[in-house]
């Protein structure tokens, strides 16, 4: 398609070019030139006869009226081989259907979920899962786009979109856009034309999407980009889509794979015209110094030996070659291609997708792939990114599938595997694990695999480490004595011991402050606020306490009455019986010296069957497995008081005893 703004810039530039190349002197010099050599090869009467030959033979093959039916004949052709209806049925969207891996024609945007992937599969939803469709896949709440190659578009003017889609039940939604820019803008689009915005499509069918908008004075070229929101609960979701078409007019007409419809179309400034490949109208045009040979198929040279003039190269500005071309060296210094590979094709069963050992695809991409019984490995280099995959070719319902990329965000590593062999590095993957270390969220892990290991630097080394999870928790290794925490000069501040003996004690060279409650190394338990420490039961109620020498102060008994049930008046004649009943005893403690002083107590007989020693049940204090610890003082002191409250009772009696026989004495 050539416009009348372009034919005329292209006239210009070429009319400066001839220009440039012959001056007015040199092109009279070559006229001279060339009038001495024709004079001397064909003298006048040479020529006279040869011109008179030729014109008899033109008029004998082509009569007037044989030119002016072939005129009509060719008229006819392209009015019955291009409809009004056929024009307006072409689809501007290229490499719409029909995706082919390696994927041409569409591009995975570089921004949006890290785990983005853009894949080419197939779905029972289409076409009974013999059609290939485009899948944008992340597990993120985060955006996967994939972006069109881009098209001519016409400004002010009316276009109807549309697609078929369908998405896993998790996908938050899908946004179509049509990016568009103007002629000559460095920019990757000027305006955003909204087609959808947050679209929910079906999970259980494919349907079709048709929306009509007008472009901007501005749109001179454009390109579509799909977005696949996210998705809504961190598993992998799937936006699927295919049969995408941008044509003229405000009604959808049935699809058509882009640049295969037979067309044509007259605008303001240019015509285009598009012939099916049953359907060629071929031309040859002869003019003085020129020869056209136009095809709008294939041109075809058949001959047993075809040569170029090597005196005078063939200088061909742009060609396409679609077979092989067989030689020792290419020169230039610029090298245009769609795919370039590397080797022959692999030669594996598992290279199902004929994969060459290095392949540059269309879109930019270096794939190196590999082969063999147990593994496929693919790395590639596109999108500003380095990618390396690992397919298991062994496995039963479950394939194991390694994927790392380094682009400009970071380094990610994912582990998972495919339900099915993935011969084609493009199959869903259930993800298990992965490891991202960005500069914006640090190192992150994800899944029961993923973890750190601290290998340690003595002789056995990756076994005296630690390990952290993906829960940040610390584990010791098979050898590993301690982890520890110090200061920038090395001291010692937390020794954590993690040996398997359990030998290794915890060990805090600082103070230890919990809440209120302050540990230091002096030998000291403190009550930062001043107010009081309390040994409590997690069930509830004060714990018991084992120690020494205690020295107090004072020494208060809780004995509230709100916090009592079953108070009775003690009878003090049997408590002081009890006491009463105590056998005591001097001794000194297995671990005194001599220097001990004598101690004297109650004992509370813990060996002998037949106690030796009398002390009533109610005075001993068992610990919490009922096991004998000691004397209960809390009771033996109250028991005490009661003896004391018993005697006073008495001595009051001996007294009015006492008094009465004084008075009889004295009466």
């Amino acid at each position: 398609r050539v416009s009348n703004s372009a034919f005329s810039t292209y006239k210009t530039q070429t009319a400066s070019q001839i220009a440039q190349k012959v001056d007015n002197g040199a092109f009279s010099a070559y006229q001279t030139t060339t009038a001495d050599l024709i004079a001397q090869k064909v003298a006048t009467k040479d020529f006279s006869a040869y011109q008179a030959t030729t014109a008899k033979e033109i008029s004998s093959k082509v009569e007037s009226s044989d030119f002016k039916t072939y005129k009509t004949q060719t008229a006819d052709m392209i009015a019955s081989k291009v409809s009004k209806s056929d024009a307006n049925n072409v689809n501007l969207i290229p490499y719409s259907s029909h995706f082919t891996t390696p994927l041409t024609g569409w591009t995975l945007m570089n921004w949006g979920a890290t785990d983005r992937k853009l894949l080419v599969t197939t779905h029972t939803f289409y076409q009974n899962g013999t059609g290939a469709l485009l899948y944008l896949n992340t597990a993120q709440n985060g955006t996967a786009a994939a972006g069109s190659n881009r098209f001519p578009l016409l400004p002010n003017t009316t276009y109807t979109f549309q697609f078929k889609a369908f998405a896993s039940s998790n996908v938050v939604g899908a946004n179509v856009y049509l990016l568009s820019r103007a002629y000559g803008s460095t920019s990757d689009y000027d305006t955003v034309h909204g087609l959808f915005k947050n679209l929910v499509t079906s999970p259980s069918q494919i349907d079709q999407y048709t929306v009509t908008f007008t472009t901007g004075a501005n749109d001179n070229e454009g390109y579509i980009r799909v977005d696949n929101i996210g998705s809504n609960n961190s598993a992998s979701s799937g936006l699927f889509f295919t049969e995408l078409k941008l044509e003229l007019g405000d009604t959808a007409t049935p699809y058509v794979y882009g640049g295969q419809d037979s067309m044509i179309a007259q605008t303001s400034d240019d015509v285009l015209i598009k012939v099916s490949k049953d359907e060629l109208i071929d031309e040859i045009n002869l003019q003085a110094g020129n020869t056209l040979i136009s095809s709008s198929g294939q041109l075809t040279l058949a001959a047993d030996t075809i040569y170029f003039d090597t005196k005078k190269p063939v200088i061909i500005p742009s060609a396409n070659i679609t077979g092989t071309l067989t030689g020792k060296t290419i020169n230039g210094s610029t090298i245009n291609g769609t795919t370039f590979n590397a080797g022959d094709i692999i030669s594996n069963s598992n290279n199902t997708a004929n994969y060459y050992p290095m392949t540059i695809t269309p879109d930019g991409a270096y794939k190196s792939t590999y082969f063999d019984s147990a593994v496929g490995l693919q790395s590639s280099v596109e999108s500003g990114a380095i990618s390396y995959k690992y397919r298991s070719m062994i496995g039963s319902g479950q394939y194991l599938a390694y994927d790392s990329v380094i682009n400009g965000q970071g380094f990610e590593s994912q582990s998972g595997y495919t339900s099915t062999k993935d011969t084609t590095f493009s199959n869903p993957e259930t993800i298990t694990g992965y490891v991202n270390v960005t500069p914006a969220t640090g190192i992150y892990l994800y899944g029961p695999t993923q973890q750190i290991n601290f290998a340690g630097r003595s002789d056995n080394i990756g076994s005296n480490g630690i390990t952290m999870d993906a829960y940040g928790n610390v584990y010791a290794q098979t050898n590993s004595a301690w982890w520890r925490i110090g200061d920038v000069n090395g001291n010692q501040i937390i020794n954590f011991g993690i040996d398997r003996g359990g030998s290794n004690v915890i060990q805090f060279n600082r103070e230890l402050d919990i809440g209120n409650f302050q540990l230091n190394g002096h030998h000291t338990f403190t009550s930062a606020d001043r107010g009081a420490i309390h040994f409590a039961k997690g069930g509830g109620g004060a714990a018991d306490i084992y120690a020494g020498a205690v020295h107090y102060k004072s020494l208060v008994k809780s004995s509230l009455l709100s916090v009592k049930k079953d108070v009775q008046k003690a009878d003090t004649s049997y408590w002081a019986q009890l006491v009463n009943s105590i056998d005591l005893a001097t001794y000194q403690y297995k671990s005194d010296d001599n220097t001990s002083h004598i101690r004297l107590s109650s004992i509370v007989d813990d060996v002998n069957v037949t106690k030796q020693w009398q002390l009533p049940d109610v005075f001993i204090s068992r610990d919490e497995d009922g096991k004998l610890s000691g004397v209960d003082d809390s009771v033996l002191l109250n028991a005490t008081l009661a003896t004391v409250q018993e005697q006073q009772k008495q001595i009051d009696q001996l007294n009015g005893h006492l008094l009465e026989l004084e008075a009889k004495l004295n009466g």
